[in-house]
């Protein structure tokens, strides 16, 4: 899906594409960027948009991070807003999903 998520940690804000998000929380690549600011169990404040249509409203949620490594990390959203929830529901419902990749795999042909 084509979604990016907005942190706000000490004096930085980090945009990060979504590898994978749900109403349960995501996991965010990377993408260059040094994530050791980001302990595991800390609390941050995301916004999660639409990367292809920036007209379209964020959605502001709480996570706590669970995971980091070298090539993203793990949030699991925090929040017991309900309307937050909906709000989210909605924005990944009218995400557009990115194609999948083809896959070649070189074999012999049987004939």
């Amino acid at each position: 899906m084509y979604a990016s998520v907005e942190l706000h940690a000490e004096s930085e804000t980090v945009i990060l594409p979504a590898g994978n998000i749900s109403l349960g929380g995501c996991y965010l690549a990377a993408d260059g960027h040094d994530l050791g600011m980001f302990e595991v169990g800390s609390h941050v404040e995301v916004a999660v948009f639409d990367a292809l249509n920036e007209k379209k409203k964020p959605v502001t949620l709480d996570a706590e991070v669970m995971r980091v490594d070298e090539d993203g990390m793990a949030l699991m959203w925090s929040a017991t807003d309900s309307d937050a929830a909906i709000r989210l529901a909605k924005l990944l419902d009218s995400l557009k999903v990115k194609p999948k990749k083809e896959r070649h795999e070189g074999g012999e042909t049987e004939g």
